[in-house]
């Protein structure tokens, strides 16, 4: 149907609970569909999305953090998904819309998703299961209350209403179809659009490290700032890290960071990561095996790192290590304790660090989203229109 700027070109409808401008997998995912020729709406939590030539549609505020807690403990997950995830949806400016194409980016809105889907669109229907999504969480509030929310939402994961299900990573893949009796879903990783950049030099003296991304002690943070306590003074650690207050406070408290053996920078947009991390070394990327997501976990941060030529420093990531080895661009750190990171980091020299930060420059155009495009179009049952 034609939209309100009169535009006849096929259109997209990309729902994305999470605010989507900070979202680097889906932002790549809108400018493809956008190159394939589609018009996209984005329903998200906003801001805007500046890859979306079409309209936005803002999911309303949700309960404050304690509210929801509670609703999570007192209520059935169907209950509080009505309360605190359904009554956001803007469901009068969705009236009337048929879409040639729906793409769910996250699970927030699952629910509500299956029973609207046929209403929305008679095309391609695309869930993203991005990770694991079941078990990721270690503390009591999510073993309590989200677990069991999450647990809900994972039984809309097979509903027919979807078409295609794509995921990250192809061990995560296995995962789903043997483990969870899905069809096996297409993969498309979290590759970076690839920047014309040149590592930059070493000094021996002030090796930087940086770790980017969300402040989730559980992904390792907490470690890595153990093992700055241990490295030699030439190390320094870097935290480019987006989180609210609970999830920073623990980072801010940590001794590693009195000591001014880590601090803290500010977060740029996803389409700068990679220019913002070119000034550092190494990228440390440490996910102990604490829940699935963290075993099979392929980021975002380990392809913008190696846009930004930077070397890598990981554990016994099953998914990552392949990549490591293939180019040479990282070290695999044997054991899981701040102790063993340390030992690692001191063992090297300027000299290492920076052939390691020439291997990712060697390897960044095939690490990237060069062809890429193509692959998520063709998964999903699209044709990439002909350029003119």
């Amino acid at each position: 149907m034609p939209h309100s700027d009169g535009s006849t070109r096929k259109s997209a409808l990309v729902i994305c609970f999470s605010p989507v401008a900070n979202d680097a997998r889906v932002t790549k995912e809108i400018r493809w569909l956008e190159e394939a020729g589609y018009r996209v709406d984005v329903l998200s939590r906003g801001p805007e999305q500046p890859y979306s030539t079409g309209d936005y549609l803002a999911i309303g505020d949700r309960p404050v953090r304690r509210l929801r807690l509670a609703l999570m403990l007192l209520l059935h997950p169907r209950h509080n998904f009505r309360f605190y995830y359904a009554s956001q949806i803007p469901h009068e400016a969705l009236r009337g819309h048929k879409y040639d194409l729906v793409y769910v980016n996250d699970h927030h809105l699952l629910p509500w998703l299956v029973e609207v889907a046929a209403d929305l669109t008679d095309g391609p229907v695309v869930l993203d299961l991005h990770e694991l999504y079941e078990g990721n969480g270690v503390g009591w509030k999510y073993r309590v209350a989200q677990a069991r929310q999450d647990r809900w939402l994972l039984t809309f994961f097979g509903h027919p209403a979807f078409t295609h299900r794509l995921t990250v990573a192809e061990g995560i893949a296995d995962i789903y179809r043997d483990q969870y009796g899905l069809p096996r879903p297409g993969v498309i990783r979290n590759v970076a659009p690839y920047e014309e950049l040149e590592p930059t030099p070493v000094d021996p003296d002030h090796i930087r490290l940086v770790h980017h991304g969300y402040a989730s002690v559980e992904r390792g943070i907490d470690i890595m700032l153990d093992a700055m306590l241990e490295a030699d003074s030439r190390f320094t650690l870097e935290l480019m890290v987006l989180g609210n207050d609970s999830a920073m406070a623990p980072l801010r408290s940590h001794p590693a960071v009195a000591a001014g053996r880590a601090t803290f920078r500010e977060p740029v947009e996803v389409t700068q990561v990679a220019r913002a991390l070119n000034e550092c070394d190494l990228e440390l990327i440490f996910f102990p095996p604490r829940f699935p997501n963290n075993t099979y976990a392929l980021p975002n941060k380990f392809f913008e790192a190696v846009q930004g030529r930077l070397g890598v420093i990981i554990g016994e990531s099953p998914e990552i290590v392949p990549f490591v080895k293939q180019h040479g661009l990282g070290v695999v750190v044997e054991g899981w304790t701040g102790s063993d990171l340390a030992a690692v980091l001191n063992a090297l020299t300027a000299e290492d660090v920076m052939a390691l930060k020439r291997a990712s420059h060697q390897a960044a155009k095939e690490l990237s989203t060069v062809g890429e495009g193509p692959r998520f179009l063709s998964l999903i049952g699209v044709a990439e229109e002909p350029q003119t």
